[in-house]
């Protein structure tokens, strides 16, 4: 059974960005050539060259179309580029002080653009920014415009739906769980599956002591790609219990299978 990993979600992420650059029907250097504005107060070495790419593209997507989802994956690439320049920044250059200097520079418009995004877009209705607005910002009334979004079917996106149980789980467990699963139904066979979902799953039945689920789901989010998960001590304690392994394994299976098709069907908790 193939399973949807990491790199598969970055691969749909290339496939978008070069879509959008198709669309502009310029290169990231005809890009620069006549906007050079969107490039000169980034980074000019290699590093963190993909991200610096995101968000050129994403600057120049902006000037021709300044929209709520243009600008929310505005801001999902600056972030991405600030986190890698803010790490390059720190490392020294013996010769080339000026490729460090450069960096800052990045740095800084980074921070400085992510703050111009925030303030066009505190008003918007875009339930991805009014999570963001929320989860960076400390909105309290960003979260109520998008919780009054939960009966619209605007939210009723698998990613929407994550986003929706990481607000639950700091209050009702059991709800956060149902929105989970409810979020690996909106899956239809064809969009990668988000990692997360199934390692959060794990998580939440490893802290109810329900060692089983814990494992099951902790499996699959092995198999998707989730690397940070070390199964050995739930085998042990599920062995110590005389639980069949290889159970466990077949129902990890048929999950994924049933996810990966589009047919999940929440299993009785």
């Amino acid at each position: 059974m193939r399973r949807l990993k990491i790199k598969d979600l970055l691969f749909a992420t290339s496939i978008s960005i070069a879509v959008s650059a198709c669309d502009s029907g310029l290169s990231l250097n005809e890009v620069c050539q006549s906007t050079p504005q969107i490039c000169e107060d980034l980074n000019t070495d290699a590093w963190c060259k993909q991200e610096r790419k995101d968000v050129i593209l994403g600057r120049y997507a902006e000037m021709q179309n300044p929209t709520d989802d243009v600008r929310y994956k505005l801001i999902m690439d600056f972030e991405a580029y600030s986190t890698c320049v803010e790490k390059a920044s720190f490392i020294e250059h013996i010769k080339l002080k000026d490729k460090q200097t450069g960096r800052v520079r990045g740095f800084v418009t980074s921070v400085k653009e992510l703050e111009r995004l925030s303030n066009q877009t505190k008003d918007s209705n875009h339930p991805h920014l009014l999570y963001w607005h929320w989860s960076r910002n400390g909105d309290e009334q960003a979260m109520s415009r998008f919780l009054a979004l939960r009966d619209s079917g605007i939210l009723q996106t698998p990613e929407l739906q994550f986003k929706l149980a990481t607000y639950y789980v700091k209050f009702n467990r059991d709800l956060t769980i149902d929105t989970l699963y409810h979020a690996l139904t909106l899956y239809d066979g064809e969009k990668p599956v988000n990692p997360e979902i199934l390692k959060t799953l794990s998580t939440l039945y490893l802290k109810d002591e329900k060692y089983k689920h814990a494992y099951v789901w902790g499996k699959l989010a092995k198999e998707f790609g989730v690397t940070d998960i070390d199964l050995a001590p739930l085998r042990a304690v599920l062995k110590n219990q005389s639980i069949s392994i290889a159970q466990l394994n077949d129902i990890a299976d048929d999950y994924g299978s049933a996810i990966e098709n589009g047919e999940f069907t929440p299993p009785r908790r």
